[in-house]
C-alpha cells in the first residue's frame, strides 16, 4: 500500500535496525557528513481501498545527511544505500551497530487519505494527517540474509495507532555495484489503525451510505517485493523493482477494500555527491 512520508523536525527514539549488506559492502561510518542525494523516480501503483485506477506517476526524491542525522523522502533508501546502511524516510539516525545488529531510529508525517474526489466513498471522513515514531529491530541472519521488526506509532493521537512490520530479505550481490533484493513483508495493526484506515465508524453511516465496519487488532497484509540496484559509477546511482501487495483477513473484507490484490513497478535515478 503506497504512502507517502515527508521530512519532519529532528526527534530521537532508541531503536533497533536491520543492515542486511552485500559481502563486499563496506558500511560508512557515523562520523558527521554532508552527503546529499538528488533524483526521481517512476512508479506504476494503486490503493487497496476506494476506486481508484493504477496510476503511474513521476515524483522527485532527495536525501541529505546532516551530522548524525538522515533527512529523506521514501524511494530515496533504495539509492543512497548501495554499498551502506539502509536509510528510513523523513528524519533518521543509525544510533551505534554490531556486525550482528545495528540501533536506528526515525520519524516522518503520515499524509493519511482523503475521500472527497472518490465517487463512491466521498463521504467519509478524511484520515488525518499525524506524525509518526519509528522503531525498528533488526538481525543479520547470514551473508546474503537478513530480518527486521519495526514498530510505527502515532504521536499526535489522531487515530494512527500502532503498526508492526516485519520483514525478510534475500540480497544477491551481481557485481560489487550491483545487487538484487528480494523481501517479504508482513503488517499488523492495532485496533485503533485498523479502524481508522480500514473500518467505517457508526456516525459516518448516514453521510457515506455504506454500513458500519469494526475491526480489532491483527494482520492486514502480506507483500513480495524485488528490487535490483546498481552504482552505475561514482556519483550516479539506480534502481528497478516489482512488488505485490494482498490484503489479509478482516481488512481483505472492508467494505473499502476494492482490490484485495495489487501491483507495483518502480524506476529511480539519482546522483549522489559522495
Amino acid at each position: 500500500m503506497a504512502r507517502f512520508q515527508l521530512c519532519a523536525c529532528a526527534w530521537v527514539l532508541a531503536a533497533w535496525t536491520s543492515a542486511g549488506h552485500a559481502q563486499n559492502a563496506e558500511p560508512v561510518a557515523l562520523e558527521a557528513s554532508r552527503d546529499y542525494l538528488l533524483g526521481a523516480s517512476l512508479s506504476s501503483g494503486r490503493d487497496p481501498f476506494g476506486t481508484s485506477e493504477q496510476k503511474l506517476g513521476l515524483r522527485p526524491i532527495w536525501a541529505f545527511q546532516l551530522g548524525r542525522f538522515r533527512f529523506a523522502t521514501s524511494g530515496a533508501s533504495a539509492l543512497l544505500a548501495q554499498g551502506r546502511e539502509s536509510v528510513d524516510s523523513g528524519v533518521s539516525t543509525v544510533l551505534t551497530r554490531s556486525d550482528l545488529v545495528s540501533l536506528s531510529t526515525s520519524l516522518s508525517v503520515d499524509e493519511g487519505r482523503s475521500w472527497k474526489d472518490d465517487p463512491v466513498f466521498g463521504g467519509l471522513p478524511r484520515v488525518r494527517d499525524t506524525v509518526r515514531g519509528r522503531v525498528t529491530a533488526g538481525v543479520t541472519l547470514g551473508p546474503r540474509w537478513s530480518g527486521s521488526l519495526r514498530a510505527s506509532q502515532d504521536l499526535l493521537g489522531r487515530g494512527g495507532g500502532l503498526r508492526l512490520d516485519s520483514g525478510l530479505n534475500y540480497r544477491y550481490p551481481v557485481s560489487p555495484q550491483t545487487h538484487w533484493d528480494l523481501s517479504l513483508g508482513i503488517g499488523w495493526a492495532n485496533s485503533t489503525y485498523r479502524q481508522t484506515h480500514y473500518g467505517i465508524a457508526p456516525d459516518a453511516v448516514a453521510t457515506s451510505g455504506l454500513p458500519a465496519y469494526a475491526l480489532g487488532s491483527g494482520f492486514d497484509g502480506a507483500s513480495l517485493g524485488w528490487r535490483m540496484t546498481s552504482a552505475l559509477n561514482r556519483n550516479w546511482v539506480a534502481y528497478g523493482g516489482l512488488s505485490v501487495y494482498q490484503l489479509q483477513g478482516a481488512v481483505a473484507r472492508s467494505p473499502l477494500a476494492t482490490s484485495t490484490t495489487t501491483f507495483g513497478a518502480t524506476l529511480g535515478l539519482a546522483y549522489r555527491n559522495n
